[in-house]
Protein backbone atom coordinates (compact mmCIF):
# COMPACT_ATOMS: atom_id res chain seq x y z
CA UNK A 1 0.00 0.00 0.00
CA UNK A 2 1.40 3.71 -1.31
CA UNK A 3 0.31 5.36 2.02
CA UNK A 4 2.35 8.47 1.23
CA UNK A 5 0.17 9.44 -1.79
CA UNK A 6 3.69 9.67 -3.92
CA UNK A 7 4.19 8.21 -7.51
CA UNK A 8 4.28 5.23 -8.33
CA UNK A 9 5.43 3.62 -11.45
CA UNK A 10 4.38 0.17 -14.11
CA UNK A 11 6.12 -2.99 -12.69
CA UNK A 12 8.82 -4.07 -15.29
CA UNK A 13 7.88 -7.50 -14.54
CA UNK A 14 3.88 -6.61 -15.62
CA UNK A 15 3.33 -8.18 -18.87
CA UNK A 16 0.03 -7.37 -20.82
CA UNK A 17 -1.55 -10.35 -22.96
CA UNK A 18 -4.59 -9.05 -25.09
CA UNK A 19 -7.66 -11.44 -25.51
CA UNK A 20 -10.31 -9.87 -27.19
CA UNK A 21 -12.03 -7.30 -24.92
CA UNK A 22 -9.86 -8.17 -22.14
CA UNK A 23 -6.36 -8.02 -21.19
CA UNK A 24 -4.53 -10.29 -18.92
CA UNK A 25 -2.10 -8.65 -16.55
CA UNK A 26 1.05 -11.40 -15.93
CA UNK A 27 3.35 -10.83 -13.19
CA UNK A 28 6.23 -12.52 -14.10
CA UNK A 29 8.02 -12.31 -10.66
CA UNK A 30 4.87 -13.22 -8.21
CA UNK A 31 3.28 -15.66 -10.65
CA UNK A 32 0.29 -14.22 -10.20
CA UNK A 33 -2.17 -13.11 -13.85
CA UNK A 34 -6.04 -11.24 -13.81
CA UNK A 35 -7.76 -10.35 -16.56
CA UNK A 36 -8.87 -6.88 -16.96
CA UNK A 37 -10.97 -4.50 -19.24
CA UNK A 38 -9.56 -2.17 -21.69
CA UNK A 39 -10.33 0.94 -20.31
CA UNK A 40 -7.93 -0.36 -17.17
CA UNK A 41 -6.16 -1.34 -19.23
CA UNK A 42 -5.59 2.23 -20.36
CA UNK A 43 -5.47 3.49 -16.94
CA UNK A 44 -2.13 1.73 -16.28
CA UNK A 45 -0.62 2.14 -18.89
CA UNK A 46 -0.25 6.04 -17.67
CA UNK A 47 1.81 4.58 -14.83
CA UNK A 48 4.39 3.81 -17.62
CA UNK A 49 5.58 7.32 -16.18
CA UNK A 50 5.33 7.82 -12.29
CA UNK A 51 2.06 9.18 -11.53
CA UNK A 52 0.13 9.91 -8.08
CA UNK A 53 -2.18 7.15 -7.82
CA UNK A 54 -6.03 7.25 -6.84
CA UNK A 55 -8.05 5.01 -4.19
CA UNK A 56 -9.04 2.83 -7.39
CA UNK A 57 -5.58 1.99 -7.77
CA UNK A 58 -4.87 0.28 -4.76
CA UNK A 59 -5.75 -2.89 -5.58
CA UNK A 60 -2.96 -2.71 -8.20
CA UNK A 61 -0.03 -1.83 -6.15
CA UNK A 62 -1.06 -4.39 -3.40
CA UNK A 63 -0.46 -6.72 -6.22
CA UNK A 64 2.88 -5.34 -7.12
CA UNK A 65 1.71 -4.29 -10.51
CA UNK A 66 2.48 -0.57 -9.67
CA UNK A 67 5.57 0.15 -7.47
CA UNK A 68 6.15 3.34 -5.50
CA UNK A 69 9.70 4.76 -6.26
CA UNK A 70 13.08 2.29 -5.70
CA UNK A 71 10.94 -0.81 -4.60
CA UNK A 72 10.76 -2.96 -7.41
CA UNK A 73 13.22 -5.15 -6.44
CA UNK A 74 12.62 -9.17 -6.20
CA UNK A 75 12.83 -8.11 -2.24
CA UNK A 76 9.40 -5.76 -2.70
CA UNK A 77 7.80 -8.14 -4.36
CA UNK A 78 8.28 -11.79 -1.48
CA UNK A 79 11.58 -13.04 -3.57
CA UNK A 80 12.53 -14.79 -6.16
CA UNK A 81 9.36 -17.47 -7.21
CA UNK A 82 10.84 -20.84 -7.76
CA UNK A 83 9.77 -21.66 -11.61
CA UNK A 84 8.69 -18.05 -12.34
CA UNK A 85 9.47 -16.43 -15.10
CA UNK A 86 11.75 -13.81 -13.73
CA UNK A 87 13.81 -17.09 -12.04
CA UNK A 88 14.27 -18.29 -15.24
CA UNK A 89 15.24 -15.04 -16.55
CA UNK A 90 17.83 -14.68 -13.55
CA UNK A 91 19.01 -18.25 -14.10
CA UNK A 92 19.70 -17.58 -18.35
CA UNK A 93 21.47 -14.21 -17.22
CA UNK A 94 23.78 -15.76 -14.83
CA UNK A 95 24.63 -19.23 -17.13
CA UNK A 96 25.24 -16.46 -19.57
CA UNK A 97 27.94 -14.05 -17.74
CA UNK A 98 29.61 -17.20 -16.70
CA UNK A 99 29.57 -18.04 -20.14
CA UNK A 100 30.13 -14.63 -21.57
CA UNK A 101 33.00 -15.23 -24.17
CA UNK A 102 32.31 -18.91 -25.60
CA UNK A 103 28.82 -17.57 -25.57
CA UNK A 104 29.26 -14.71 -27.76
CA UNK A 105 31.36 -16.15 -30.13
CA UNK A 106 28.38 -18.61 -30.86
CA UNK A 107 26.12 -15.58 -31.75
CA UNK A 108 26.00 -14.96 -35.56
CA UNK A 109 23.55 -12.31 -37.44
CA UNK A 110 23.72 -12.98 -41.18
CA UNK A 111 27.09 -14.42 -40.18
CA UNK A 112 28.80 -11.73 -38.84
CA UNK A 113 29.41 -12.05 -34.51
CA UNK A 114 27.27 -9.68 -32.60
CA UNK A 115 28.05 -9.34 -29.03
CA UNK A 116 24.35 -10.03 -27.67
CA UNK A 117 21.99 -12.31 -26.49
CA UNK A 118 19.53 -13.66 -29.37
CA UNK A 119 17.11 -12.28 -26.81
CA UNK A 120 18.20 -9.01 -27.52
CA UNK A 121 18.55 -9.05 -31.69
CA UNK A 122 14.87 -10.91 -31.46
CA UNK A 123 13.35 -7.46 -29.24
CA UNK A 124 15.28 -4.84 -31.13
CA UNK A 125 14.02 -6.16 -34.11
CA UNK A 126 10.86 -6.76 -32.99
CA UNK A 127 10.64 -2.97 -32.06
CA UNK A 128 11.82 -1.86 -35.37
CA UNK A 129 9.29 -3.44 -37.51
CA UNK A 130 6.63 -3.18 -35.21
CA UNK A 131 6.40 0.62 -34.79
CA UNK A 132 8.75 1.66 -38.46
CA UNK A 133 11.68 2.87 -36.65
CA UNK A 134 14.52 4.38 -38.86
CA UNK A 135 16.97 5.21 -37.04
CA UNK A 136 19.63 3.81 -34.56
CA UNK A 137 22.70 4.96 -32.29
CA UNK A 138 24.61 2.31 -30.82
CA UNK A 139 26.86 3.78 -27.62
CA UNK A 140 29.57 1.50 -27.70
CA UNK A 141 29.57 -0.39 -30.98
CA UNK A 142 32.87 -2.09 -30.20
CA UNK A 143 33.87 -4.30 -33.48
CA UNK A 144 30.74 -3.45 -34.92
CA UNK A 145 28.72 -6.25 -34.63
CA UNK A 146 25.27 -4.51 -33.48
CA UNK A 147 25.80 -1.99 -36.15
CA UNK A 148 25.68 -4.76 -39.18
CA UNK A 149 22.37 -6.05 -37.24
CA UNK A 150 20.85 -2.76 -37.15
CA UNK A 151 21.54 -1.75 -40.25
CA UNK A 152 20.87 -5.46 -41.75
CA UNK A 153 16.93 -5.01 -40.18
CA UNK A 154 16.55 -1.39 -41.54
CA UNK A 155 17.45 -2.45 -45.03
CA UNK A 156 14.47 -4.99 -45.21
CA UNK A 157 11.97 -2.23 -43.97
CA UNK A 158 12.85 0.41 -45.95
CA UNK A 159 16.12 2.11 -45.12
CA UNK A 160 17.28 4.28 -42.40
CA UNK A 161 20.29 5.81 -40.00
CA UNK A 162 22.59 3.69 -38.21
CA UNK A 163 25.35 5.87 -35.92
CA UNK A 164 27.73 3.88 -33.60
CA UNK A 165 30.06 5.68 -30.95
CA UNK A 166 32.94 3.92 -29.65
CA UNK A 167 36.19 5.65 -28.23
CA UNK A 168 38.64 2.53 -29.12
CA UNK A 169 36.23 0.75 -31.72
CA UNK A 170 37.09 -0.79 -35.52
CA UNK A 171 36.77 1.73 -38.04
CA UNK A 172 35.67 -0.57 -40.52
CA UNK A 173 31.54 -0.14 -41.40
CA UNK A 174 30.05 -3.09 -42.71
CA UNK A 175 29.54 -3.85 -46.17
CA UNK A 176 25.82 -2.78 -46.92
CA UNK A 177 23.47 -2.68 -50.56
CA UNK A 178 23.74 0.78 -51.29
CA UNK A 179 20.27 0.59 -52.68
CA UNK A 180 19.30 -0.89 -49.44
CA UNK A 181 18.84 3.23 -48.40
CA UNK A 182 20.65 2.36 -45.16
CA UNK A 183 23.08 5.65 -44.05
CA UNK A 184 25.76 3.90 -41.63
CA UNK A 185 28.34 6.72 -39.79
CA UNK A 186 30.49 6.24 -36.60
CA UNK A 187 31.57 9.04 -34.41
CA UNK A 188 35.19 8.41 -32.34
CA UNK A 189 35.00 9.67 -28.82
CA UNK A 190 34.36 9.26 -25.18
CA UNK A 191 30.84 8.71 -24.34
CA UNK A 192 30.70 10.54 -21.06
CA UNK A 193 31.90 13.81 -22.69
CA UNK A 194 29.89 16.58 -23.95
CA UNK A 195 31.61 16.44 -26.61
CA UNK A 196 31.32 13.47 -27.88
CA UNK A 197 27.15 14.00 -27.22
CA UNK A 198 27.29 17.30 -29.20
CA UNK A 199 29.18 15.14 -32.69
CA UNK A 200 26.32 12.60 -32.84
CA UNK A 201 23.74 15.58 -32.80
CA UNK A 202 25.06 17.01 -35.46
CA UNK A 203 24.98 14.11 -37.42
CA UNK A 204 21.10 13.60 -36.59
CA UNK A 205 19.96 17.39 -35.09
CA UNK A 206 16.80 15.05 -34.95
CA UNK A 207 17.26 12.34 -32.64
CA UNK A 208 17.21 8.89 -32.82
CA UNK A 209 14.07 6.42 -32.36
CA UNK A 210 15.94 3.77 -30.73
CA UNK A 211 19.39 4.44 -28.59
CA UNK A 212 21.26 1.40 -27.50
CA UNK A 213 23.25 2.08 -24.41
CA UNK A 214 26.60 -0.47 -23.91
CA UNK A 215 29.44 1.65 -23.32
CA UNK A 216 30.58 1.32 -19.38
CA UNK A 217 30.36 -1.68 -17.57
CA UNK A 218 30.07 -0.19 -13.93
CA UNK A 219 26.43 0.77 -12.84
CA UNK A 220 27.03 4.59 -11.98
CA UNK A 221 28.44 4.74 -15.36
CA UNK A 222 25.56 3.38 -16.68
CA UNK A 223 23.49 6.09 -14.96
CA UNK A 224 25.25 8.30 -15.86
CA UNK A 225 25.38 7.51 -19.48
CA UNK A 226 21.68 7.60 -19.54
CA UNK A 227 21.31 10.83 -18.25
CA UNK A 228 24.00 12.06 -21.11
CA UNK A 229 22.52 10.53 -24.17
CA UNK A 230 18.96 10.84 -22.87
CA UNK A 231 18.34 14.07 -24.97
CA UNK A 232 19.12 12.51 -28.00
CA UNK A 233 16.28 10.23 -28.01
CA UNK A 234 13.35 11.45 -30.52
CA UNK A 235 9.96 11.46 -29.35
CA UNK A 236 8.19 8.68 -29.16
CA UNK A 237 11.79 6.58 -29.18
CA UNK A 238 13.15 3.88 -26.79
CA UNK A 239 16.51 4.13 -25.13
CA UNK A 240 17.91 0.54 -23.54
CA UNK A 241 20.72 0.62 -21.28
CA UNK A 242 22.14 -2.53 -21.82
CA UNK A 243 24.27 -5.18 -19.25
CA UNK A 244 22.20 -4.22 -16.12
CA UNK A 245 22.20 -7.73 -14.61
CA UNK A 246 26.12 -8.56 -15.27
CA UNK A 247 27.84 -9.26 -12.42
CA UNK A 248 29.46 -5.78 -11.78
CA UNK A 249 25.94 -4.39 -11.36
CA UNK A 250 24.67 -7.32 -9.42
CA UNK A 251 27.25 -7.05 -6.81
CA UNK A 252 27.48 -3.52 -6.97
CA UNK A 253 23.57 -2.43 -7.04
CA UNK A 254 22.51 1.15 -7.97
CA UNK A 255 21.23 0.32 -11.55
CA UNK A 256 17.50 -0.21 -10.64
CA UNK A 257 17.53 2.92 -8.15
CA UNK A 258 19.21 5.33 -10.53
CA UNK A 259 16.96 4.59 -13.54
CA UNK A 260 14.04 5.45 -10.46
CA UNK A 261 15.84 8.47 -9.62
CA UNK A 262 15.98 9.68 -13.59
CA UNK A 263 12.44 9.00 -14.46
CA UNK A 264 11.26 11.02 -11.24
CA UNK A 265 13.58 13.59 -12.62
CA UNK A 266 12.81 13.29 -16.56
CA UNK A 267 9.17 12.82 -16.35
CA UNK A 268 8.59 12.63 -20.12
CA UNK A 269 10.10 9.36 -19.68
CA UNK A 270 8.77 6.60 -18.62
CA UNK A 271 9.03 2.42 -18.82
CA UNK A 272 8.66 0.12 -21.64
CA UNK A 273 6.09 -2.04 -20.49
CA UNK A 274 6.99 -4.25 -24.13
CA UNK A 275 9.80 -4.90 -22.66
CA UNK A 276 8.90 -7.39 -20.11
CA UNK A 277 7.85 -9.76 -22.71
CA UNK A 278 11.42 -10.95 -22.85
CA UNK A 279 12.93 -11.66 -19.77
CA UNK A 280 16.32 -12.02 -20.74
CA UNK A 281 17.21 -8.90 -22.31
CA UNK A 282 20.34 -7.63 -21.21
CA UNK A 283 18.87 -4.38 -20.86
CA UNK A 284 15.84 -6.17 -18.26
CA UNK A 285 14.19 -2.96 -16.68
CA UNK A 286 16.08 -0.40 -18.25
CA UNK A 287 14.22 0.14 -21.56
CA UNK A 288 12.51 3.09 -21.39
CA UNK A 289 10.28 5.33 -23.53
CA UNK A 290 10.20 9.16 -24.16
CA UNK A 291 6.16 10.14 -24.19
CA UNK A 292 6.31 13.69 -24.56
Amino acid sequence: MNLSGGPVRLSTYVVFVPYGDEVEVQHALRGTARRIDRPTYRDLLRFCRFEVPAAEHMPFLDAGVLVPPFCDVPEHHGGLLPGSEAQLGLDYQEWYWRHEVESEREHRWLGRTVLKMPADLFFYQELIANEGLTSVLEVGHGDGGGIWFFSSILSLIGGGDVVGVDLDGVDALPVLDPTRHVSVQTVKGDAHTIETVDAVRRVRPQGFDLVVLDADPSPSGKIRLLSRWADLVALGGVIAVEDVMSPACRVEGGVAEGIDRFLLERREFGVAPEAARVPMLKARGAVLRRAR
